[in-house]
């Protein structure tokens, strides 16, 4: 489960707009996409744990023992971190991974000096109660002469891990789909195709007709100036979504058609060099470009009315 979580969480964040989002901040992206790799990587150290509980050495059991429950505080960590990054704070640890964190700190982490209700504590695994499995914990107070005896299940840890790392990364698909939902739904009826009129064929038809002559040159540059206007409102579009400069395929054309545009604009005031030829293959060029980008508004339009 935690790894299909992980996937999807992966896929949402790969989507053009809100990749463009996140790597607007680079220190939140590294920090999310390192969690995200911590997460899987602690999946997989969780996954082959059953394969080292064979172990009798006592050293290969505290290897083992230790080794799993940093593998747990990792990957709660690096769960919450991946809300914190998306700026989803109202997604908090489940509590019920706390005992977790406190077994791994007295057992693993801080196990000779720790402070508990204002008393110092100190902790350590019985080796004589050790297995890769299970262990006895036996905790001394400075405010009294008895010990305390906590029995670990590795195995009981690890169920609960399981439950509430996939709830909280649950929560944080379930809020990535959400927040996608809401944004297209805000803008899919205001197509992006829409940007292109059917009239952009008749413009650029008669660009091409006023590239043979000279006295069709201010007319060109009519038509010219709205297929211009055509491309500023694409843009418009986008930018109304938020997704200007997101998709590489659109920065692509509009990159193509800036110096074809600015050149057929000096032919059409007579200040090219340029002769009619050139010209037209330029308008072919436009015409292309403009093609191409009609199809990725229609593709973009077609993801905008889908379901995620």
């Amino acid at each position: 489960m935690v790894r299909k979580l992980e996937s999807e969480i992966r896929d949402y964040i790969n989507a053009s707009r809100r990749q463009f989002q996140i790597m607007g901040n680079k220190a939140n992206w590294n920090k999310l996409c390192s969690a995200l790799d911590l997460v899987g990587d602690t999946e997989l150290a969780i996954e082959a744990y059953p394969n080292l509980c064979s172990t009798r050495s006592d050293g290969a059991s505290y290897l083992v023992v230790y080794g799993i429950l940093q593998t747990l505080l990792l990957q709660q960590d690096a769960a919450k971190h991946i809300a914190d990054a998306l700026g989803l704070k109202k997604i908090k640890r489940p509590e019920q991974l706390d005992e977790i964190r406190i077994i791994r700190n007295s057992a693993a982490g801080h196990p000779t000096s720790q402070k508990e209700n204002g008393a110092y504590k100190s902790c350590f695994i019985s080796r004589f109660s050790l297995s890769p499995v299970s262990f006895q914990m036996v905790t001394s107070f400075s405010n009294s002469s008895e010990s305390k005896f906590t029995t670990v299940s590795i195995p009981s840890l690890l169920e609960i891990q399981g439950k509430y790392i996939a709830e909280l990364l649950e929560q944080v698909v379930d809020e990535l789909k959400k927040q996608e939902m809401e944004h297209r739904s805000m803008h899919k009826d205001n197509k992006l195709e829409d940007s292109f009129p059917q009239t952009l064929s008749y413009h650029l038809g008669k660009i091409y007709e006023a590239t043979y002559t000279r006295q069709s040159f201010a007319l060109g540059k009519v038509n010219l100036s709205t297929v211009s206007h055509v491309l500023e409102s694409f843009k418009s579009a986008l930018e109304a979504r938020s997704e200007w400069g997101v998709y590489d395929s659109v920065n692509f054309h509009y990159e193509q058609l800036e110096y074809p545009l600015q050149q057929l604009e000096l032919y059409f005031d007579g200040e090219s060099t340029f002769n009619e030829k050139d010209a037209y293959i330029f308008a072919s060029f436009v015409e292309k470009q403009f093609d191409e980008l009609i199809e990725i508004a229609k593709d973009i339009d077609k993801e905008y009315e889908s379901e995620c």
